[in-house]
């Protein structure tokens, strides 16, 4: 249930990064305060969901140092995240995120021509990234 909750929460997301190009500060509010809920439900360690929020806010922090190449509502979405994922997946959702959205910048730099400061939605490689991480978990892998 938490996992398709998380799925449908990403999904809506992705929709306002790609349409908008922004994160609903309440949306994300939202998301987080179910996280936490699912935390207490099932007992996590404190200590389990502080450093599973830290990703997050190492995102917001370099989100601010380069003055938002990473946008601050990828970090808020990788907080939240942290509150609904142990470390070891939500750092392998990150990295297979932030792969597969170098494929398709590179893509978009050598056959579409794009400059570099082309502006990409993060979210909606999130949702692909946890969409293949929860079908190989389905699948045993």
């Amino acid at each position: 249930m938490k996992e398709i909750i998380l799925g449908i929460w990403l999904v809506i997301q992705a929709g306002f990064d790609l349409k908008a190009k922004e994160i609903p500060l309440w949306l994300s509010v939202l998301g987080g305060v179910i996280g936490i809920g699912f935390c207490i439900v099932e007992k996590r360690a404190l200590g389990d969901l502080v450093l599973s929020c830290i990703p997050g806010i190492i995102l917001l922090g370099v989100s601010w140092i380069t003055k938002e190449v990473i946008g601050y509502g990828d970090g808020i979405v990788f907080v939240v995240l942290g509150t609904y994922l142990p470390i070891s997946k939500l750092v392998s959702i990150g990295m297979l995120a932030f792969f597969v959205a170098g494929i398709v910048a590179l893509v978009l730099l050598v056959v579409f021509r794009k400059n570099g400061r082309y502006r990409m939605p993060f979210v909606p490689f999130l949702v692909i990234a946890y969409g293949l991480e929860y079908l190989m978990q389905l699948g045993g892998m």
